[in-house]
């Protein structure tokens, strides 16, 4: 597959469809802070493409699947036009359109192949309508990816197809659960990387370990930036300590060109009205900067100098 020669930044400034209020202003905030003028100083081409409102749709599972739907698209085309998608997200949903978007891409339609994914949280996010008490939608992203659960709803995405997380899926930084959530996850049998409070956990030498024995191929990586330890920065109003240091999710992306094929990269969860100090923008600026260095080192993403 040749290497992407320009960056599509994708930015869905939505909190269940409504703009710009919670983590809905995340994508926002991170581009005034200067993503996009800082992948430009890197060399790479890059263009934005903001998802249109989806005010006319009714209720918040309305929005949410029409926007799932359109970012499907925008990843479809992007990924065609030899184009490397960075999607800034309000919600992690965004996750399943993005996966379909990879799927429906022509170069995954002749593999005949579903990207896999490598999540970066505080959460499971493998929640289910039918055990879900908060009632808290983008919950369940995960399982979503699984095709559990919306089948009718997951089915009018294009693209879409349920994702085989024992096979495909790895996590990083769980440990904000419920005893039903975390014991749903064990049965799930997907690999996780667990977060932890009374001990730093190597991220790092721990996620190199689970690709070297669970191989990966085309895959989407999914940053939920509450994945951060609160002692970096409270992302949104689920932040948890016991998570990754800055230098922790930079080692991690760092790894993951070398060790799996990148086909995406997602930045979701920021609500910068909890981020009272603006600390979490410089820290997923850079994460994203190192990410895409690497891609460019392992031949994945070409910029101006290479």
């Amino acid at each position: 597959m040749p290497p992407a020669k320009s960056i599509t930044v994708i930015s869905s400034p939505y909190h269940v469809g409504i703009k710009d209020v919670a983590v809905g202003a995340g994508p926002t905030t991170l581009i005034k802070a200067g993503l996009v003028t800082a992948l430009r100083d890197q060399g790479f081409k890059v263009s934005v493409v903001e998802l249109e409102p989806v005010d006319e749709y009714e209720g918040e599972i309305g929005r949410l699947f029409e926007l799932l739907r359109r970012t499907s698209k925008t990843v479809t085309q992007a990924v065609d036009a030899g184009s490397f998608p960075i999607i800034l997200s309000g919600n992690c949903s965004t996750a399943v359109g993005v996966a379909a978007g990879l799927s429906g891409s022509s170069e995954l339609i002749r593999q005949k192949t579903i990207p896999s994914c490598v999540w970066f949280d505080a959460h499971d996010d493998y929640n289910t309508p039918d055990i879900l008490s908060s009632g808290y939608l983008d919950s369940m992203p995960v399982a979503m990816l699984e095709g559990v659960g919306w089948k009718n709803l997951l089915s009018s995405i294009p693209g879409f197809q349920p994702m085989n997380l024992k096979k495909s899926f790895v996590h990083v930084g769980m440990r904000d659960v419920t005893e039903l959530e975390r014991s749903r996850v064990i049965n799930a049998g997907f690999s996780v990387i667990w977060g932890d409070t009374t001990r730093h956990v190597d991220f790092e030498s721990e996620l190199e370990r689970t690709l070297d024995e669970q191989p990966l191929g085309p895959t989407m990586v999914h940053v939920d930036l509450d994945c951060l330890d609160t002692s970096v920065g409270m992302v949104n109003k689920f932040s948890a300590p016991g998570g990754l240091l800055e230098a922790d999710l930079i080692r991690c992306l760092e790894i993951l060109p070398c060790k799996t094929r990148p086909a995406a990269l997602t930045i979701a969860s920021y609500d910068p009205f909890i981020d009272k100090n603006g600390d979490i923008p410089p820290v997923a600026i850079g994460a994203v900067v190192a990410f895409t260095q690497r891609l460019v080192s392992q031949g994945v993403l070409t910029n101006g100098t290479a």
